[in-house]
C-alpha cells in the first residue's frame, strides 16, 4: 500500500466509492460489477493472514453495501419501465 514512502488507498476502496457516488444509471452496473471483483479479489488475498481482519470487516462491509446498491437500482429500473408501460 505504500511506494516511494506515499500511502495509497488500497483500489477496491477507489471503485467503491465510485460506485457509491455514481449518478448515471448507464454507468452503475459497470461500476458495482468492477468494484464487486476487485473486493473479491481482495478478500481472496487476505484470506490467509490474519492480520487483515479489520480490512476483511471492510471488505465485508462494502460487499453488502453494493448488494444494497444494485436492489435500490434494479427496484429503481421496475419502477420506471412499469410507469411507461401505463404511460
Amino acid at each position: 500500500m505504500t511506494t516511494d514512502g506515499v500511502f495509497r488507498t488500497p483500489e477496491w476502496k477507489d471503485l467503491y466509492q465510485l460506485a457509491i457516488a455514481e449518478h448515471d444509471p448507464a454507468k452503475l452496473t459497470n461500476r458495482i460489477t468492477d468494484a464487486r471483483n476487485a473486493i473479491l479479489d481482495r478478500i481472496q488475498e487476505t484470506t490467509s493472514v490474519a492480520a487483515h481482519y479489520q480490512e476483511r470487516q471492510e471488505l465485508t462491509d462494502a460487499l453488502s453495501g453494493l448488494r444494497g446498491l444494485q436492489q435500490e437500482y434494479e427496484l429503481r429500473v421496475q419502477q420506471f419501465w412499469r410507469a411507461a408501460n401505463i404511460a
